[in-house]
């Protein structure tokens, strides 16, 4: 049976990992401050006596966990990155009611790029990309005639000739792109 990684296994041994080492600092502390010399000796052995005093040695751990809270808080922060993020909201009258909540907003971690309105034939080439071919259709009815007769127009209307299987109009749009090859107008 195969294991599954569980990232709270990890957090769990970090923290025993911390309070064993706690322990062991606080216990080595408490038992070997008076094999310490001289004046650190000495130092260690009033903190040591401060801190195991009732009240104190509960307000000193108290003080230790609000340390190394901030301290992890401030690691995983730099690790992270600011938590600050971008709240991108779709509303007005154009939004239809049936749309969902969760798709009228959505969250940035970075500052989203500004926003660009493709062209017609880009929009015609993702609804052709997702199988909408009459939507590519009414698109291309909406161009001018100059943009239809442009090299990549035709060879996207060929394209769709082809899948919709107007075999007549894909032999007329093959015959204009090779009139415009012939007289050099495509790369």
């Amino acid at each position: 049976m195969a294991r599954t990684k569980d990232p709270r296994v990890k957090q769990v041994l970090y923290g025993i990992l911390f309070f064993a080492i706690l322990v062991t600092s606080v216990v080595s502390l408490l038992v070997g401050w008076r094999k310490l010399p001289g004046l650190l000796g000495e130092w260690v052995g009033i903190m040591v006596g401060v801190m195991s005093t009732p009240f104190l040695l509960e307000g000193t751990f108290v003080f230790i966990g609000i340390v190394t809270i901030m301290s992890l808080n401030h690691w995983r922060q730099k690790k992270e990155g600011d938590e600050f993020v971008f709240l991108d909201q779709v509303s007005g009258p154009d939004v239809p009611e049936n749309l969902p909540d969760s798709a009228k907003w959505a969250l940035y971690a970075k500052e989203p790029l500004p926003g660009e309105v493709p062209s017609l034939l880009t929009q015609a080439e993702g609804a052709f990309s997702i199988g909408e071919f009459t939507h590519a259709t009414q698109i291309l009815a909406a161009m001018t005639t100059d943009e239809l007769s442009e090299p990549e127009t035709l060879r996207f209307r060929l394209e769709l000739a082809r899948s919709t299987g107007h075999k007549a109009l894909a032999a007329r749009l093959e015959e204009e792109l090779g009139l415009q090859d012939a007289h050099g107008s495509l790369t």
